[in-house]
Order: C-alpha cells, then structure tokens, then sequence
C-alpha cells in the first residue's frame, strides 16, 4: 500500500473548483480527520500484529488524504475545516474496542469509502480531482481486500448464504412475483438476500459502536441518544435475522461482545455524535439502494419503514449538534439578496 502515492496528477490548465468538488473535498476532510482519531485509539491498544498492520495503513491512508486535501483548498483560497484533532481525542482513556472489532471496523468502513470514492469521482470535473479520487479508491481497495482476507482467514466474517443454481433460465410471468408474503410465497431472489445479509452486517456494526459510544459518553442528551440508537439498530437487525431465518439462511455473527466495559470515553461527545450521524447517512443510503432493487413487497415495506425511523433519528441528532455548536458549516454560495442591500 506505501507504494500508492497521494499527489494527484497536475491540470494543464488550472480552472476554478466546482461546488461538487468543494463538497467531495470539504466532507472527506470531516471524516478522515474523524477516523484519524478513532485509528490512533485502536493502535494504542491492538494486539494481534497482522491486524495493527492493516490499522497503521488505515491511518497513514487518512493523514495522506488530508495533507492533499489541504492543498487543494489553500489554492483555492478555502479556509480548512476545524474536522476533529487532539481535541477531540483522550489517548489516556482505557481500552474500548477488541482487536475484532477493530479489523470489522476497516472493514466495514473501506466499503464504505469505496461507495463514497465512486460517487465523487463521478461528479468531479478537473482530471486532477478525478485522478486524486482514483488513487483514493485504489488505496481503499487494497485496504478492502486485506481486511476481507485477514477477516476470512481468522474465521471472524459470516460467509453469506450459498443458494443452488437453478435448472435452467427462467422469466417473471406473473404479478404475484412482488408480492411476497402479502400475498402467495415465494422464495428470497439472490439480490434480496445479497441486499439483506450485508445491510444486516454493517448495522450490526452500526450497533456495537452505538454501544460503545452511549458507554462512555458524558453528557446525558448525548449518552440517551446513542442509546436510543443502538435500540433502533436491535430492532433493525432483528428483523432482517427474522427474514433470513424464514428461509432458513444463516445470519451474520454479532458484534456486540466485542466491546470493552470500560467508561471511560476515548473521543469527545462531538465526534461520537458526528460518527453516529455518519453511520446514518450510510445507512439511509443502503436502505434506499435496496428499495430500488427489491422486488417482493414486503423488502420495500420493511426498507421503508426504517429508512424513515432512521432519518427522524438523524434528524434528532443534527438538532443536537447544532445545539451544541458542534457540526461546522460547509461552504455556501454567495448570498446575492445580502449583497444587494449592501
């Protein structure tokens, strides 16, 4: 991975950046400088030596990012975000997460970034944006692959349900094939069990650092939160297991056991609470990707139903970091009625 550089390739001809590109720049700044911090706490406390190499990548891939990102701001003459520094982190605090969840966490957070990368490669317009985006997508799939590896040769990830390949090509003939369990049965197509099993391991993962989180935040409006979320998240997971367990498919393994008793928080209140909406942007993103491609009746009820619960808790969220002064703006356009009584 150390042989993947960071400097995106020159421009010949230097144009302005577009607010898209803004925006790419402005939000990864926010969640590299998050993950910087959530890494240096892992790193302090990993045991397992193959797991603490892919972690040590995982930051040094992170503190790339924002140097290039600092560039590409200061030439444009955009102030630098605040995002979360030395500040937001307490390495005295004990240790919160197992080596585990640490390699879970990479995981599950570079698919994440790859989801991410693509999208901003697609609305950027410079070729040297473009090719920065690309070398972040290319860093993150080696850190996707070697995470995956280590996770399936220590036995740690659910391998997804294995279905038989059917006798010959078939076509949908008749309405009742997106009906599901409204109306006659039918059986889990291979997307809707793909859609399923992987939203129900990321969530898991969503509901462990929950945990965690309500564990060792300090204030109360914070703590009942987290709180409330890793209860929203039980419920989620239990519905899809539900699902799976219709069909007699295997579930994916919790990681709920994973995390320390310590009360002691390694991060501020303002980072958990920024990491918790995070998890629910990515959430609400993949609840919404299955709605689309789902075809039994029930999938979309269900996705529905929780991508709505999902975005009112968000939403509750927003409202207590704005409260308490903790998320910062992003750029915004110039305000020409403003200016005009100016």
């Amino acid at each position: 991975m150390d042989n993947i550089s960071n400097e995106p390739k020159e421009t010949p001809h230097h144009t302005k950046l577009t607010a898209p590109e803004i925006s790419n720049l402005w939000t990864q700044y926010q969640n590299d400088s998050m993950a910087i911090c959530i890494y240096k706490h892992m790193i302090k406390f990993v045991e397992d030596e193959s797991i603490l190499i892919i972690l040590k990548s995982a930051i040094k891939i992170a503190e790339g990012h924002i140097t290039v990102i600092e560039k590409f701001l200061k030439e444009e003459k955009f102030p630098i975000p605040q995002g979360f520094n030395e500040v937001d982190l307490n390495l005295a605090a004990p240790r919160l997460f197992s080596d585990t969840i640490c390699l879970t966490y990479t995981y599950i957070m570079s698919v994440n970034g790859l989801a991410g990368y693509a999208a901003a490669i697609t609305t950027n317009i410079r070729r040297d944006i473009r090719d920065y985006y690309t070398q972040c997508q290319n860093q993150t799939m080696e850190l996707f692959n070697k995470s995956l590896d280590l996770l399936l040769e220590k036995g740690i990830v659910s391998r997804p349900p294995i279905i038989s390949p059917p006798t010959s090509i078939e076509f949908i003939e008749k309405k009742a094939f997106i009906k599901g369990f409204l109306g006659s049965e039918r059986p889990l197509s291979c997307i809707e069990i793909s859609h399923i099993f992987w939203d129900l391991k990321k969530i898991q993962l969503s509901r462990a650092v929950s945990m965690a989180f309500a564990q060792v935040a300090q204030a109360d409006k914070v703590k009942k939160f987290l709180w409330r979320g890793s209860e929203m998240y039980k419920k989620h997971i239990e519905i899809f297991e539900s699902i799976l367990a219709m069909e007699d498919l295997p579930t994916a393994k919790s990681d709920d056991a994973e995390i320390t008793n310590s009360i002691t928080s390694p991060f501020s209140d303002r980072l958990m609470m920024f990491h918790k909406l995070l998890f629910g942007s990515t959430t609400i993103g993949f609840y919404g990707t299955a709605i689309g491609t789902c075809q039994r009746g029930d999938l979309s009820i269900h996705y529905s139903r929780l991508l709505s619960e999902m975005g009112l808790y968000s939403a509750d969220g927003l409202k207590i970091m704005i409260e308490n002064k903790w998320i910062e703006q992003p750029p915004l356009t110039e305000d020409r009625k403003k200016l005009a009584k100016q």
